[in-house]
């Protein structure tokens, strides 16, 4: 049976075209969704990317401010240490410039003191210098009134030498000797080995002993020793002295307590052979140097006045004897052998 359609054709054609559209448009639609869905996707996907860089650039801010605090940390304690630094070397300068001063301070207290010391030893010296001047203008003696306090006791000596069996002179010395006397030992007269001995070492057979001052008084003695040791030093010994010969011994002679200085005055006192014996000479000298016991001289030495008595003008005192360098006939050098040795040995 044919139904009989009541819907007009533009209805249909309506009715057709709506079907069409509206697949038209659910097709359209679907598109323009799986459109939006890919299209979501890959905006997520690209957020996630975004968020990707995002969070590393984050991490290496992260690290970044982590470096930069380590770095201000770093620097922080560096210009803490640095300032400390600075602050030690400051009060360290601070300190030396005060020690400094200090020294300084204490350089001019030394110097001062120096300064003062050097005015009060220059005062003390010019003191002193001023009481030896005064000292030396007080001196009362002189070199006439010391020989005439030493003249006494500076004898003349002549020596004879003869052949023990016959008895024949062979030979004369002449010298001077300082009439003296040690403890309990006789009277004697110290003078010179060489004058009481010959050349081969042979004692004299007699001497006579002139003090010339004393009525001249001549006394004849045999008995003499002299030094064993090598010194020119040997004893005329008085067996039966005079009276003036002990008065003369009665008192020791002053002898020089120490030794002298080179430039010292001396003055030698003897009886030269050469001229008149009868009268005392003095000749004077400086000690010029020292030889072991014997004290070198400027002052002339005679053969005759050696064995005599070598004063030591600064303290009126015996300093030894008159000698000579080496023994022999010329006497070239001048020498004065140190009393003490003579006493002592």
């Amino acid at each position: 049976m044919r139904i009989k359609s009541h819907i007009s054709t533009p209805v249909l054609l309506m009715i057709i075209f709506g079907i069409i559209f509206a697949g038209g448009s659910a097709y359209a639609t679907r598109t323009l969704y799986e459109n939006y869905k890919t299209e979501r996707i890959a905006l997520k996907n690209e957020l996630g990317e975004i968020k990707n860089v995002l969070r590393s650039q984050q991490e290496e801010l992260d690290k970044t401010n982590d470096e930069l605090e380590t770095v201000k940390s770093d620097s922080a304690q560096k210009t803490k240490g640095l300032e400390k630094t600075l602050e030690s070397e400051k009060q360290k300068r601070l300190a030396d410039a005060k020690t400094l001063e200090e020294k300084i301070r204490l350089a001019e207290i030394k110097a001062a003191e120096t300064q003062s010391q050097a005015r009060a030893r220059e005062e003390s010296a010019q003191k002193k210098f001023s009481e030896l001047e005064e000292k030396v203008s007080k001196t009362t003696y002189s070199l006439s009134s010391i020989v005439a306090q030493w003249r006494p006791i500076i004898a003349n000596l002549e020596c004879e030498f003869r052949y023990g069996d016959t008895g024949r002179l062979y030979s004369k010395s002449s010298g001077s000797g300082i009439v003296i006397k040690f403890g309990n030992t006789p009277d004697s007269v110290l003078t010179n080995k060489h004058v009481v001995t010959d050349e081969s070492g042979y004692g004299a057979s007699s001497c006579s002993i002139k003090l010339l001052d004393a009525n001249n008084e001549t006394i004849t003695s045999s008995d003499m020793r002299s030094s064993s040791k090598g010194y020119d030093f040997g004893y005329i010994y008085i067996g039966n002295p005079s009276d003036r010969v002990k008065k003369l011994t009665s008192s020791f002679p002053n002898l020089c307590p120490q030794k002298p200085s080179i430039g010292d005055s001396v003055v030698i006192l003897g009886y030269p052979s050469i001229g008149s014996k009868e009268n005392l000479t003095a000749t004077e000298g400086i000690v010029s140097g020292f030889d072991g016991d014997y004290f070198i001289t400027s002052a002339k030495v005679d053969q005759g006045n050696s064995g005599g008595a070598a004063i030591l003008l600064k303290d009126n005192c015996l300093l030894g004897i008159p000698s000579f360098a080496a023994l022999g006939k010329v006497e070239s050098l001048a020498r004065i052998l140190d009393i003490w040795t003579a006493v002592e040995k």
